[in-house]
C-alpha cells in the first residue's frame, strides 16, 4: 500500500511577544492510499495550523516537507456556514471548483453537480437555494460535494461534525465513511471527540503543544497508550462518555 501523503520534519513558527512560538514542532508522518488517519488533540494543540499547513494555506514560518502523491488535495472545514459564500446559490458554489480549474462544458458541470449531488444524498431542488436557507448539515454536505468535485484522492477534514448536533452527526459520518469507499479516499480526520475518532479511523495520531506524542493503530492507541497525555486523554474520555 503506497501513501498520498508524507510529512516530514514539519514545523510552523510564529512570534509570540517576539520569541518564537511553535504552533506545530517537528512533525512526521503519513498517510497511505485508503485509509482514515485520525488526529486527535485538545483546542489549541496546532492540530488546524498542521492542516493548513499541509495543503500550503499557511506559508509563513513554514520549514520541513509536506510530499502530496496526488493533484488537488481538499479540504472539509469545521464550519459549513463559513465556509460557503452567503452571496452564491448552491449551484454556483459546487460549480465554482470546476469553473475555476477544468475546462468542462456547461452540460458537463451540470451533470457532474447532478452526480455529486446523488453521492450526498441531497436534492437538486437545492440547487437554486442559498446557503442560508438550508439546515447545517445541509450545508455541510454541500461543503463536502465542493470538495470532491475536482475528484480528488485526499482529503482532509477539520472538525467537520464538531457544529452539529449529535443526530446531524452521525449521518455525516456515515456520509463520509461511505465516501471513503466508494471513491477510494485517503481522509486525515482531525478532531477533539476520541470516541468519533475511534468509530471512524483506521490509526490515530495524538497531538500536544504542536508535537505528535503518540501514533498507532486505535487499539493500540485506545487500549495501551503509551504517553502520559494520551493516557490522561483517554480517561478524560471514558469519565465522559460513562457519565453521561
Amino acid at each position: 500500500m503506497g501513501n498520498v501523503l508524507e510529512v516530514r520534519n514539519l514545523t510552523v513558527e510564529f512570534k509570540k511577544n517576539k520569541k518564537p512560538f511553535y504552533a506545530v514542532n517537528d512533525v512526521s508522518f503519513d498517510v497511505k492510499e485508503g485509509e482514515i488517519l485520525g488526529l486527535a488533540g485538545e483546542s489549541g494543540c496546532g492540530k488546524s495550523t498542521l492542516s493548513r499547513a499541509i495543503l500550503g494555506i499557511q506559508k509563513k514560518g513554514v520549514t520541513g516537507s509536506v510530499k502530496h502523491y496526488y493533484k488537488r488535495p481538499q479540504m472539509v472545514f469545521q464550519d459549513p456556514a463559513g465556509s460557503l459564500n452567503p452571496a452564491k446559490t448552491i449551484e454556483f458554489i459546487l460549480k465554482e471548483p470546476i469553473t475555476v480549474r477544468g475546462n468542462f462544458s456547461k452540460e458537463e458541470k451540470d451533470r457532474r453537480v447532478r452526480e455529486m449531488l446523488k453521492m450526498v444524498d441531497l436534492d437538486e431542488e437545492l440547487l437554486t437555494r442559498y446557503p442560508n436557507e438550508l439546515s447545517g448539515g445541509q450545508r455541510q454536505r454541500i461543503c463536502i460535494a465542493a470538495s470532491l468535485m475536482q475528484q480528488p484522492r485526499f482529503l482532509i477534514a477539520d472538525e467537520p461534525v464538531s457544529a452539529l448536533d449529535v443526530t446531524v452527526q452521525s449521518q455525516i459520518l456515515d456520509l463520509l465513511r461511505r465516501l471513503h469507499k466508494e471513491l477510494n479516499l485517503s481522509i486525515l480526520f482531525i478532531s477533539h471527540d476520541l470516541r468519533v475518532i475511534f468509530n471512524l479511523c483506521d490509526r490515530v495520531m495524538v497531538m500536544k503543544s504542536g508535537r505528535i506524542v503518540e501514533m498507532g493503530s486505535k487499539e493500540d492507541v485506545y487500549f495501551n497508550p503509551q504517553d502520559e497525555y494520551t493516557k490522561t486523554l483517554m480517561d478524560a474520555a471514558r469519565t465522559k462518555y460513562v457519565s453521561k
